[in-house]
């Protein structure tokens, strides 16, 4: 009798295990890897994509005038706030604060950074975030 009783509990051990199985399996139908979500809808649209545009200078000055963007450089990534007279400052997440000067001229944009020369370059916009010079910038919204 004995040799019954653990065959039947073995049985129901197996039992149990494979509807836990089945039961998590039935969680895993829905779309695999990770999703983000952006307020509760999905971070991720169906917006027709946005062609890379160069801008010209009224575009530029448009685009950057009293907004704060996140910047990511190759010597440095932090925040950095445009000002309608072309002044910035800046606050880089590794070297600290500082201000500057920025300029858009023709299709030209430049950007002094201290003491230092002016770095100059096409200003670009890739649908998600502007090019600039040396620097990649997404708008912060507030």
């Amino acid at each position: 009798m004995r040799d019954l009783t653990d065959v039947m509990g073995h049985f129901i051990r197996t039992l149990i295990i494979c509807a836990a199985a089945a039961g998590l399996a039935a969680c895993n139908t829905g779309p695999q890897g990770v999703r983000i979500t952006n307020g509760g809808t999905s971070a991720t649209t169906d917006k027709t994509p946005v062609p890379i545009t160069d801008f010209n200078a009224e575009q530029i000055r448009a685009a950057i005038s009293g907004k704060t963007f996140q910047y990511t450089r190759a010597d440095g990534n932090g925040f950095i706030t445009y000002n309608a007279d072309g002044s910035f400052s800046y606050q880089d997440d590794v070297k600290g604060g500082g201000i500057g000067k920025w300029t858009a001229n023709g299709t030209e944009y430049c950007e002094v950074f201290g003491k230092n020369p002016p770095e100059c370059g096409v200003f670009r916009n890739t649908g998600d975030a502007y090019f600039a010079a040396k620097s990649r910038l997404v708008e912060m919204k507030v």
